[in-house]
């Protein structure tokens, strides 16, 4: 089960599971684009898992990332950025703690955003 799933709204999904105790690094469990991202979002929100808009860690995490292993050491930053908010929300709705602000700027490096690669298209994109 995973942690939480990060989307850049409609194109792509990814979900990250992360135990302090049992992995070095957050693991992407599964990953999609177009029709695979919306049904990895269906199944979040049907498994009460948090599911975040953040597009540039979607898109970077989607385009360099494998299932079944650790998210890429360039993106160990915002990765914990949204693991921490994750936690922080879930504290809070137990009563355990405030509600924390709105989800922070991400540290994703510009290089491996896909979508500032010139040759950058949309999952269901054609060439004319």
């Amino acid at each position: 089960k995973a942690d939480l799933v990060v989307m850049n709204p409609t194109h792509y999904a990814v979900a990250l599971k992360y135990d302090e105790n049992s992995m070095g690094a957050p693991r992407v469990v599964a990953k999609g684009a177009d029709l695979m991202a919306m049904r990895i979002r269906d199944a979040a929100n049907g498994a009460e898992v948090p599911v975040l808009q953040a597009p540039a860690l979607a898109r970077a995490l989607y385009a360099h990332s494998e299932v079944d292993r650790e998210v890429p050491a360039a993106l160990f930053a915002a990765v914990a950025q949204v693991l921490a908010y994750v936690y922080q929300l879930r504290a809070a709705l137990a009563g355990q703690g405030n509600a924390p602000a709105a989800l922070p700027t991400l540290d994703v490096p510009s290089e491996l955003d896909p979508h500032n690669d010139p040759k950058y298209t949309t999952p269901m994109s054609t060439a004319e």
